[in-house]
Parts: structure tokens; C-alpha cells; sequence
């Protein structure tokens, strides 16, 4: 090992006596702990259940403390020796026995029964006691601050990373629900939403997540939906980094809602895929704020992806935790289409706003071409459910699809009314940039997904058969018809361990005139996924 810690998933679970590499795999079994743990379908297209992945973080952890116990003068911290205190061996000592009990109430906390919820509140109090104990011993939270490291969050975390700090009382809702909240006090209260959720969610906690859910979607409405809020946030910011920053905000806003609207549900009829599902989007709405660095700033940050203010960063994953989604041939020809004509769409876009192509015919075709290609989205994700729902609905179904087809939509429409001047002006750089989202959606497939037999996909392509690195892999035409299967030739391929029924796509939620400009964040999506 030539760097401590690794981040390299296989050799940061080999037995050490470092400190830091230790609280590395800590701080990977805590990112897949919120939202909980789920078991079905067991490593099914090349998704491991997060129950497996989490007790192998822990059980290398639990070693790890039995090796530095039992050597005390062999132990580290970043490489650096490091001489165990009395109050450091009590602190490990009682850290070993809490692991031992997490690996025992792991395995009963997948589910909504009694047994299963009793397990989950016993592995967020003591994940989140280990976490305290830990940064409460002086000492050793002195020599982890010093031998911090880039977590692939982009934020630098040391081992065993705090949880990010938030509030949900009576107090901090109304605040974060009223007109006038900033993006800080909206992000307090999803930060500690979100450490709700470490362990899992269930009937016991769940009504006050989603009075959380409720008051930061209420937070983000008043605030996209103000033009003086948007300025704030946006000074100093070009009109295309402006058009991003308040895409962003519709974004977050949609899959806020699609929290609430269904994956809260979910938790009742199918907690494997609402665990699975929350833990993605919680996960990349944080990607998101902490990706755009005028949501960073508001919502209390420093610019960069960090572990301070609002939406923060949760303790990072190793390298090779999460695997690429193993497509089937369905989903390869979805995906392949999903990428083409994407890429398509944005050229279109480019051209109109250079003042090329900008007939009301052809404007309006091109209107209805992307309202059909969000229905395509949605449509087909509803078609799948399973953990193929549970990573891709909050992309598909209710956020960034959603969100680019709006902002395309909404200034198209202006376009096509005979805006002028400034207005004009907007309305180019919105289409631009809500071109420039339906790319990096397929940027984002061709990185997180596997195609059907073989290789990676294209995802600058603009054809079917060049999205996929061994041509002609997928089948299919362009442009999509506004369903992903029937008329667009794609058999409806059901995943194992089918959603309940719940899912609902928004394939008529588009055209939204409330102003919103701006596109999809590109930079910070891949990290959790």
C-alpha cells in the first residue's frame, strides 16, 4: 500500500492497524447505510446487496480494532506511529464490542416489521455513538484531522467522518419552510434529514422525514419562484452559469417531490427498493448543491464539495463499492436511444439558439420531440422498478429529465412568442443549457452502465448503433415516440424484484413557465450512484 488510506475498495478491507484506513471502510458503511439496507434482489445486474457490502465494511473494521488492541504499539494513523492512550484503548475497546453488535442487528434490519425496525434504530444509535466516540476522543480526532484525504465525494474527509451538522426542529422547519429562506437554512434541515435516515426509515421515523421533505421542498419553491432570491445566489454569475445554478435548484426541487410522492411510500410495500432508492437520491442531491458552486456558497459551503453547511457531503464510498448497472438488451436499447437522442436534442437546441431553424414549425416539432423524449424516460423506468428503479427513477421519472425538458420547453416557448432583447437573450441561454443537461445525462448512462454484451456505451453518439462501443449492439430508431415500448420497438423488460405498483412517472409535467433557466449538473452526478 503505498497511500493510507486507500481508497481502493479490495485493498482498504485488508487487515491493518491504521487508524485512517480503518475509519476509510467506517465511513463506506455509512453512506451505505442511509436510506437503510436492503437484500432483494441479491447481486442481481451486477448490483450488490448493500446488507453484504455493509457487513464486509464492518467485519474488516471490527478486525481492524482487534489487531490494534491486541498490538497497541503497532498502531497508526495516515502511515504516521501513533502510541495508544489509556482513554484511546477504553474508547476502541468499547467500539469493538458496538461493531460486533452491528454485525448482529444488520442482517434483521431489512424489512418494515417490528423485528426489522427495532434492528435499524439499533444501527443508527450505535453507527452514529461509534462516529462520536471516535471524534470525541482528542486525541485521535486530532491525528485523523491531520491525515485528512480526497474522498471520491470530492469533499476531504477524514476516517470515521462526522455527520454533517442540521437541524429539524419546529423552529429550523418553519424557518426553512418560509418565503424568504435561504438555500442554508433549507439545507440544515436536509442535512439532518438525512442523518434521519442512517439506519434506515420506517413507521417510527418517517413522518418526521417527510415533514422534512415537505418543508424543504416548500423552501426551494419560495426560492426559485423569487426573482430576488435567485439573484442573490446567482451574482457575479455569466447568464450560462446562472442558467445552470437555477436548473439545479429545479432539480433538487423535483426529486425532493419524487421523495415524497414515492419513494416514502415505498418504504411500506417494497423497503428493499425504497432503501435503495432514497439512499441514491438523497445521495445525488447533495451531488448536486455541492456540485454548483453558487448552491455551495448559499447553502453555507465553501465553493467546493466539503462537509460544511447545507446539503453536505456524507462520509465517502470506496472505490469499487458501487458497480455499474448491467443492462439487458431492453435496457440497452433504451439507454442507446436515451444517449442518441439526447445528444441530437442539444444539437437542435445549439442551432436554434445561433438563430438557425427557428420557424414556429419547427420550433413546435421540436417542442413535441422533447416532451416526447422525457415521456420516453419516464415511461420506461415506471416500466422496470426493481433496483434499476431504484438507481435511475429520480434521473428519468422526477429530476434532471424533468427539469432540462421544462427549462428546453419553457424557452422554446418564449422563442416561439416573439421574445426580444433580454428576454431573448434568456431564452437562448436556458435552451442552451437545458441541451447541455440532456447531455450529461448520457454522459452520466455511458459511466454508470454496462451494455448488453459487452463493452461501454458511446455517449456523445447520436446514432442507436454507435451508442454502444461494440456497434450495433442496440436496435432502434429515432426520434422516440413518447413510450418505451410499443410504438419504439422495445420489449418491456421487468426487473427482478419488481416495484409495488407506486411508481409513477410525470410524462405531463413539462412546459413549466415559472421562469426557471438553466441545465443539469454535470460534474458531481457519478459519485454515488
Amino acid at each position: 500500500m503505498t497511500t493510507v488510506p486507500t481508497l481502493v475498495r479490495n485493498d482498504a478491507l485488508a487487515l491493518t492497524t491504521d487508524v485512517a484506513q480503518a475509519g476509510a471502510v467506517f465511513n463506506d458503511a455509512t453512506r451505505l447505510l442511509d436510506g437503510g439496507l436492503w437484500s432483494t434482489p441479491a447481486d442481481n445486474s451486477n448490483q450488490q446487496a448493500y446488507i453484504g457490502l455493509y457487513t464486509t465494511d464492518v467485519t474488516a473494521v471490527l478486525n481492524d480494532v482487534k489487531a490494534m488492541l491486541a498490538d497497541p504499539n503497532g498502531v497508526t494513523v495516515g502511515g504516521t506511529a501513533y502510541t495508544l492512550s489509556t482513554a484511546d484503548t477504553t474508547v476502541l475497546t468499547q467500539v469493538e464490542a458496538q461493531l460486533q453488535t452491528l454485525l448482529t442487528e444488520a442482517p434483521h434490519s431489512v424489512g418494515n416489521g417490528h423485528a426489522a425496525i427495532t434492528a435499524q434504530e439499533s444501527l443508527h444509535t450505535i453507527q452514529t455513538s461509534i462516529l462520536n466516540e471516535i471524534n470525541g476522543d482528542a486525541a485521535l480526532a486530532k491525528a485523523l484531522a491531520a491525515n485528512s484525504y480526497a474522498a471520491n465525494t470530492g469533499a476531504n474527509d477524514v476516517g470515521f467522518q462526522a455527520l454533517p451538522t442540521g437541524s429539524d426542529s419546529a423552529a429550523a422547519l418553519a424557518k426553512a419552510s418560509a418565503p424568504g429562506a435561504t438555500l442554508a437554512d433549507i439545507g440544515s434541515v436536509f442535512n439532518a434529514a438525512a442523518d434521519l435516515a442512517v439506519g434506515g426509515l420506517n413507521h417510527s421515523n418517517l413522518a418526521q422525514f417527510n415533514a422534512d421533505m415537505k418543508a424543504i421542498a416548500a423552501g426551494l419553491t419560495h426560492l426559485i419562484n423569487s426573482p430576488t432570491a435567485l439573484a442573490s445566489i446567482e451574482a457575479g454569475e455569466g447568464a450560462a452559469d446562472a442558467a445552470a445554478t437555477t436548473i439545479h435548484l429545479d432539480t433538487v426541487l423535483n426529486q425532493i417531490n419524487l421523495q415524497i410522492d414515492q419513494f416514502d411510500k415505498e418504504y411500506a410495500s417494497n423497503p428493499n427498493v425504497a432503501a435503495r432508492a432514497t439512499n441514491d437520491n438523497l445521495l445525488d442531491i447533495i451531488d448536486i448543491i455541492q456540485g454548483d458552486g453558487a448552491l455551495n456558497g448559499a447553502a453555507g459551503g465553501h465553493g467546493d464539495p466539503g462537509t460544511v453547511g447545507g446539503f453536505a457531503e456524507l462520509p465517502g464510498y470506496l472505490t469499487g463499492t458501487i458497480g455499474k448497472f448491467q443492462d439487458n438488451q431492453a435496457q440497452t436499447n433504451f439507454w442507446a436511444k436515451f444517449i442518441a437522442e439526447g445528444n441530437v436534442i442539444n444539437n437542435q437546441l445549439t442551432d436554434v439558439a445561433a438563430g438557425h431553424n427557428n420557424s414556429p414549425a419547427e420550433l413546435s416539432a421540436l417542442i413535441t420531440e422533447i416532451q416526447n423524449y422525457q415521456k420516453f424516460g419516464a415511461s420506461f423506468a415506471q416500466s422496470q422498478g426493481g433496483i434499476f428503479g431504484a438507481r435511475f427513477d429520480n434521473e428519468l421519472q422526477g429530476g434532471t429529465l424533468l427539469a432540462d425538458t421544462n427549462n428546453a420547453v419553457h424557452g422554446l416557448k418564449g422563442i416561439l412568442n416573439g421574445d426580444t432583447g433580454d428576454a431573448l437573450a434568456a431564452d437562448q441561454a436556458q435552451i442552451q443549457a437545458a441541451g447541455a443537461g440532456f447531455v450529461a445525462d448520457a454522459t452520466d448512462v455511458s459511466g454508470n452502465n454496462l451494455p448488453v454484451g459487452g463493452g461501454t456505451y458511446v455517449g456523445s453518439s447520436t446514432t442507436v448503433a454507435g451508442a454502444t462501443s461494440v456497434a450495433g449492439l442496440a436496435q432502434g430508431t429515432l426520434p422516440v415516440t413518447g413510450t418505451a415500448s410499443g410504438s419504439s420497438g422495445d420489449p418491456v423488460a421487468q426487473n427482478c424484484g419488481h416495484g409495488s405498483g407506486d411508481h409513477h412517472g410525470h410524462g405531463d409535467q413539462v412546459a413549466w413557465d415559472s421562469g426557471g433557466q438553466g441545465h443539469h449538473h454535470f460534474e458531481m452526478i457519478w459519485h454515488h450512484a
